[in-house]
């Protein structure tokens, strides 16, 4: 581990330059959000399960999960939607906190679940669970799921306030991070441009991309009698490389001591400019990317509800039913099946589907 000579401040390896390198570009991707947009989907499918069993049950207005917050579900799945439908053409305005930002407004009721899911386990809101909210075990296994996906790739966007620092910083805890996250064996040399392109924190960023802080003289403001001189490089890093994006303020840097994290205004130096998707593909590198988080298997008891309190009884295609009798595809009432206890439940018109055990 390597120091500034002046500041003592913290700075990565050139091996773990390439790993954080590689890791914003994995978490920038097309890929990594159409990820994340698969675990919204299913997300907010448990809530609409949710609604449904809610009034199955006459719980309608009793349920922890409402109609309102279904809704709100639904319009942040357009959000991302959105968001990474413009990602596959090359738009990566939809990082940005603005008018622009669809994975911000997507944001927003995961954001408040998070608030309130934490809550609820603090014990400052009432308790949810199957009894009183029927399906709230798999809403809030969706859920969690989400957010660690998001929480996983949410560096990589813009932050509402103008005045933070850019999020990544090099100290203990990207260690930490480097040292669990997948790399390919061979990882690629950090491209270095031979015309530099420098922006000092405060003015607008030219191009999204990956920028590295360096030191170096800030330039000439404008003049009518003369070009500003661009400062010649090489320049010595001073803190972490982050995603900027094109047209936003370039912020302050976040640099780490041993004892210290200062927010200090640099220069920023452009290493890679971001222009994937523009021409309508993938980059073949996304196929080897790998995740962290969340565990791709949820747990078994999440996929079945069970309890002699409830008015009803349901479990998953896949997983072995709980009791033997006549059950019924929650999307096709009409459909219905009889097996044994034990016996997996089958998918119905070729695809996954909750079944609910009739009443006799």
């Amino acid at each position: 581990m390597s120091k500034n000579r002046l500041h003592n401040v913290l700075l990565p390896t050139d091996d773990e330059r390439r790993r954080i390198f590689h890791w914003i570009t994995q978490i920038s991707s097309y890929t990594a959000w159409k990820r994340i947009l698969d675990f919204y989907e299913t997300w907010t499918k448990t809530a609409e399960n949710c609604r449904q069993l809610a009034s199955v049950s006459g719980k309608e207005d009793s349920s922890g999960v409402s109609e309102s917050d279904y809704i709100q579900c639904l319009k942040g799945l357009a959000h991302c939607e959105d968001g990474v439908l413009r990602l596959s053409r090359g738009d990566k305005r939809i990082f940005r906190y603005d008018a622009n930002g669809e994975f911000a407004m997507a944001n927003r009721p995961h954001a408040y679940w998070s608030n309130y899911v934490v809550r609820i386990e603090w014990g400052e809101h009432p308790a949810i669970d199957d009894n009183n909210t029927p399906g709230w075990s798999q809403f809030r296994t969706a859920f969690y799921a989400l957010a660690q996906a998001w929480g996983e790739c949410s560096d990589i966007l813009e932050s509402r306030w103008t005045d933070e620092a850019a999020p990544l910083s090099y100290g203990n805890w990207m260690r930490d991070v480097l040292s669990k996250m997948h790399f390919p064996a061979d990882l690629a040399e950090i491209p270095n441009p031979e015309e530099d392109v420098l922006v000092y924190t405060g003015r607008s960023i030219p191009f999204s991309g990956i920028w590295e802080p360096v030191e170096a003289p800030k330039t000439n403001s404008f003049s009518l009698f003369r070009k500003p001189q661009t400062p010649k490089g090489p320049f010595p890093i001073v803190a972490c490389m982050n995603y900027l994006h094109g047209g936003s303020p370039a912020p302050q840097a976040s640099q780490e001591t041993d004892d210290d994290i200062l927010q200090t205004a640099v220069t920023w130096r452009l290493l890679w400019r971001d222009t994937r998707y523009e021409d309508g593909s993938i980059p073949a590198e996304e196929e080897s990317y790998v995740f962290l988080k969340p565990d791709p298997a949820p747990p078994s008891s999440s996929a079945t509800s069970f309890d002699s309190a409830d008015p009803f009884i349901w479990s998953e295609t896949g997983y072995p039913a709980p009791q033997a009798g006549r059950w019924l595809a929650e999307h096709d009432l009409r459909a219905s099946i009889t097996v044994k206890a034990g016996e997996l439940l089958p998918m119905h018109q070729g695809q996954v589907t909750r079944w609910l055990l009739a009443k006799v």
